[in-house]
């Protein structure tokens, strides 16, 4: 005779701590010193007050080029 067989799942769930910038690597004062350059610069570009750096900007543009 056949009998049924029952199984059972070995699988199990287990519950993580919520994941924060920490586990990435990513301290969030990093982050948020480069949204506040990001914010600086844009109001900069918007108040028409950014400068532009022609000297670096000539040097990197060369680097590229070599």
């Amino acid at each position: 005779m056949i009998s049924t067989i029952q199984a059972q799942s070995s699988a199990y769930v287990t519950q993580s701590a919520p994941r924060d910038e920490s586990s990435k690597g990513v301290q969030k004062t990093e982050k948020s010193e480069a949204l506040d350059k990001v914010a600086a610069l844009k109001e900069q570009i918007q108040n028409g007050t950014y400068q532009v750096d022609i000297v670096k900007t000539a040097n990197a543009i060369a680097e590229e080029l070599i």
